[in-house]
């Protein structure tokens, strides 16, 4: 799992120019992607699915 915590202030812009960046470079199809957007950060979680 990585962990990308970005400032709460983030535009939605930005965060999805970075998960596709992200998925771009590792190319891998058996990600899951979790975004959590609060009043006093963002967080995104990659997991990697194993089946």
């Amino acid at each position: 799992m990585i962990l990308a915590r970005l400032k709460w202030n983030t535009r939605l812009a930005e965060v999805d120019e970075f998960i596709t960046r992200f998925t771009k470079k590792f190319n891998n199809k058996d990600l899951k992607i979790d975004v959590k957007l609060t009043d006093t950060e963002c967080l995104i979680y990659f997991c990697k699915r194993l089946n």
